[in-house]
């Protein structure tokens, strides 16, 4: 019996189509610059690396001086971008608490974005946050689920996955959860209602 469901956030409740076109215009780079820029030392920033230490790089390969205003200007925007939930993505986490079952987001995220989920007005959706960079790991790294086992107090047989990335799905079901790549809404929708935790199966 599935007790909790756990979402990955960003790619599968929130899809941010100008996450590498906003900062870019902002910094008057190209964007295709800005996004080949974008993920490197990202990891190290999910697990907990500091706002300086992810964009001062970044901002120095993009021909830019990385004061420490800038900095902090960019790293909210980033998160900012982030963080905007789908409207059927959250219905979706309603949908599933209404059946009864608790919801956790499992997130690799900088604090920065970790803050900003504090503070948004989605942060009673879940009943519980799991975010990288506050763990200090990152999916798909064994511990993350370790963690969401110990904190939920649920078998690996009583949790269900939904992530974008297939290493992360993976990972997931070599600890025995019930996990599914993230393709839509709809798709995970359908997913939720054929192993019965949702409460309206009628949308």
């Amino acid at each position: 019996m599935i007790r909790c469901v756990a979402f990955d956030f960003g790619e599968v409740l929130s899809s941010p189509d100008d996450l590498y076109t906003a900062p870019a215009a902002r910094l008057g780079v190209d964007s295709a610059a800005y996004e080949a820029s974008y993920w490197e030392g990202r990891r190290a920033y999910d697990n907990g690396g500091s706002d300086a230490s992810y964009w001062t790089p970044l901002l120095t390969r993009l021909g830019k001086r990385p004061s420490p205003e800038l900095i902090t200007e960019m790293a909210h925007l980033d998160a900012s971008l982030w963080a905007r939930m789908r409207p059927a993505a959250r219905e979706i986490l309603a949908d599933v608490r209404l059946g009864g079952t608790k919801v956790a987001i499992l997130s690799n995220a900088p604090f920065v974005l970790d803050m900003t989920f504090a503070q948004s007005d989605y942060a009673e959706d879940a009943d519980y946050w799991f975010v990288s960079a506050s763990m200090g790991m990152s999916k798909p790294d064994l511990g993350v689920y370790l963690r969401v086992e110990e904190v939920t107090e649920c078998t690996g047989g009583e949790i269900a996955f939904v992530d974008d990335r297939p290493e992360n799905v993976h990972a997931a079901r070599e600890r025995g959860w019930l996990a599914h790549l993230f393709v839509s809404d709809e798709d995970t929708r359908s997913w939720l209602a054929e192993i019965g935790v949702l409460a309206d199966q009628e949308r």
